[in-house]
């Protein structure tokens, strides 16, 4: 049991990152979109594409994974211990916060540059999601 246990936490460590990697490379060439003036094509709709590919695999494993622990009840418990519970609330919380100064050095830019709604709805998704999951990967690893 728990060497498929420890079998498992190095599966949902390596789909945290793959996600990651994946929503990174999906929108970033989105993001870099608003920083010139003609739209998004050629190799950056290529890179975006891939890596939306690549986040939708991802995203398909993390349905799977979930679907293993719900038939497999004593390992789901063994996987979402206190620790694992403790280290999920402190990377929310380090995400709302980054978030939260985000917003605020949005708004504060805002004065001096007249930002796009679009692309301040699309970053602040960018950053939230990616400080979410980056605390939560660095904090496990300790």
């Amino acid at each position: 049991m728990a060497s498929e246990t420890a079998r498992l936490e190095i599966n949902r460590r390596k789909i945290l990152i793959g996600n990651l990697v994946g929503f990174i490379v999906w929108q970033l060439p989105n993001l870099f979109h608003y920083f010139t003036s003609r739209p998004l094509a050629g190799w950056g709709s290529i890179i975006s594409a891939i890596g939306g590919l690549v986040w939708a695999y991802y995203l398909f494993r993390i349905v799977q994974f979930s679907r293993l622990l719900r038939k497999k009840r004593e390992l789901a418990n063994s996987l979402n211990d206190e620790y694992i519970q403790v280290i999920r609330f402190k990377s929310f919380t380090i995400g709302f916060w980054v978030l939260m100064g985000f917003i605020a050095f949005l708004m504060a830019i805002n004065g001096f540059i007249d930002l796009n709604v679009s692309f301040v709805l699309l970053s602040s998704i960018f950053v939230g999601v990616i400080a979410i999951l980056i605390s939560y990967l660095v904090i496990e690893k300790d």
